[in-house]
């Protein structure tokens, strides 16, 4: 079969290449619920009042909140406040001491490590953060402390869940569902896809190209091969015109054509077309869904590449498609671009789709030949985010790198070492071998304060112990806090 699953970015290695893509972009046809309502005959209900989440997944991407306390994610406020208008996510300086925080915290005890920038591991970021709230603690980057290489993106399961116990979460997809990978393998699930090929850049692609080639999937998964050779499916329904079909599993497709091609397969459900009164509720929350036109694309589980992430997350409500990968799907028919010469020595650092950071584009196609590894944005990539970035009226605010050297503030840290992993450490390793004249000292402004015993508050330790020099040691520590508040010393680091 030869029919054209996506495109590839046309001159994906230079920006050029990005806007002549984006302007060829068009997103799938969006079939709303009033459309929808024309071709039913449904009248328009919107008494229905919005639900509040019950569940929280745990996984900490922290928030702060107006009233002050810090919440593992965006779910956790809405779930803890109930949907209170009153209380609304705001920027993070607003979750400090000395904002008037008392730094109070809904945070999971989720084990994933993160390293701030005064050296210490923290259980996860939400608790890293509430340091941030209390002493100014900032994050320096994921994994223990004192590691010298990025942690890798990939998730690689040490085993999977059994075939003969399936797991159903209402609308979404199941786990041990047969999945076609991009390198033309069938898997008996995703979780098996992710185990057998970590680190391969191997994502989730429809049916058609794996059931067009029998001899590998005779390589990868013999027990379904046998029932692949005789199954077809459409490889690409760009081309038919859009006639709403509702499926009897709930969802929502643009044409009978794709409603076959996201269900074909070894153990594919039966999925028939139903009435379109059956999916008009289910479209009406994915209504709910309201996304910017900010250009970010991304590649779905069906091949066709998204605007942003938002625009996919529609096509997830309605029909089920998932994130394959960040950035443009690639041509599926074609073969992989692998560059035959030597490759310049220039560096360029590129961000590619398999979360590595390479030196150049030909070096990124030359390390990941044959598995469609493509360009990203550099924000994608912690080490090359920075690289665009404007310095020139960033504060003085000397920092410490990772590679013991003093720079004049983070932002120039990270610009003038992008594709490296060089983060912020605390300041006193970049002073100490430096002899200073007298009581002074170079201190960081990170605000942990502490009461001296002359019953002033000093920002942190640094500040204390400069006056404890000038005051020939008659000034020293009280407690911890501002004098008249002690506190106990802080402990939601690891080690």
């Amino acid at each position: 079969m030869s029919a054209t699953m996506s495109s590839s970015v046309e001159g994906e290695g230079t920006s050029e290449g990005w806007e002549n893509y984006k302007m060829g972009l068009h997103d799938a046809d969006v079939i709303t619920s009033d459309r929808l309502r024309l071709l039913t005959g449904v009248s328009s209900d919107k008494s229905k009042p919005s639900t509040c989440p019950k569940y929280c997944p745990q996984v900490s991407d922290p928030v702060c909140a107006s009233n002050g306390v810090i919440y593992a994610s965006k779910c956790m406020l809405m779930k803890s406040t109930s949907c209170n208008s009153r209380i609304k996510e705001v920027p993070f300086t607003q979750c400090s001491r000395p904002n008037g925080s008392e730094c109070n915290h809904k945070c999971f005890e989720e084990n994933d490590p993160v390293c701030g920038n005064d050296g210490r591991t923290y259980l996860n970021k939400c608790l890293l953060l509430v340091e941030f709230c209390r002493r100014g603690v900032k994050f320096a980057h994921y994994g223990a402390c004192r590691n010298e290489t990025e942690p890798s993106n990939d998730e690689c399961p040490e085993s999977c869940p059994p075939m003969e116990k399936p797991r159903r979460f209402g609308f979404f997809r199941r786990l041990d569902e047969a999945i076609c990978g991009s390198n033309g393998n069938v898997y008996l699930s995703e979780c098996e896809m992710k185990r057998k090929t970590c680190g391969r850049h191997v994502y989730e692609v429809p049916m058609a190209l794996c059931i067009n080639n029998d001899a590998q999937n005779e390589a990868s998964e013999p027990n379904l091969s046998s029932k692949a050779k005789y199954t077809s499916c459409p490889a690409n329904c760009s081309t038919v015109p859009v006639s709403p079909v509702c499926g009897s599993d709930g969802r929502l497709y643009n044409s009978l054509c794709e409603l076959r091609m996201l269900n074909c397969g070894p153990y594919a459900k039966n999925i028939q077309p139903d009435s379109l009164e059956s999916c008009l509720k289910q479209v009406e929350r994915c209504d709910a869904i309201k996304c910017p036109s900010d250009f970010d694309p991304v590649c779905g589980t069906d091949s066709v590449t998204y605007a942003n992430k938002c625009s996919l997350e529609v096509s997830e409500c309605r029909k089920g498609i998932r994130l394959a990968h960040k950035g443009a799907c690639s041509n599926l028919t074609e073969s992989d671009e692998c560059p035959t010469e030597a490759c310049p020595s220039e560096d360029s650092p590129v961000c590619g789709s398999d979360g590595n950071v390479y030196r150049n584009w030909c070096e990124m196609k030359r390390s990941t030949c044959g598995q469609r590894v493509v360009q990203l944005p550099p924000h994608h990539c912690r080490t090359t985010e920075h690289c665009t970035e404007n310095c020139t009226e960033s504060p003085l605010v000397p920092v410490c790198g990772s590679d013991g050297k003093i720079y004049r503030n983070e932002c120039l840290m990270r610009s003038q070492n992008c594709g490296k992993h060089i983060y912020e450490i605390p300041l006193s390793r970049c002073t100490k071998s430096i002899v200073f004249s007298g009581c002074r000292r170079l201190c960081s402004i990170e605000y942990d304060p502490v009461c001296g015993t002359d019953g002033k508050t000093y920002s942190n330790a640094c500040f204390l112990t400069m006056e404890n020099c000038r005051s020939r040691s008659l000034v020293t520590k009280q407690h911890y806090g501002r004098c008249g508040d002690p506190l106990p010393e802080a402990r939601n680091y690891l080690y």
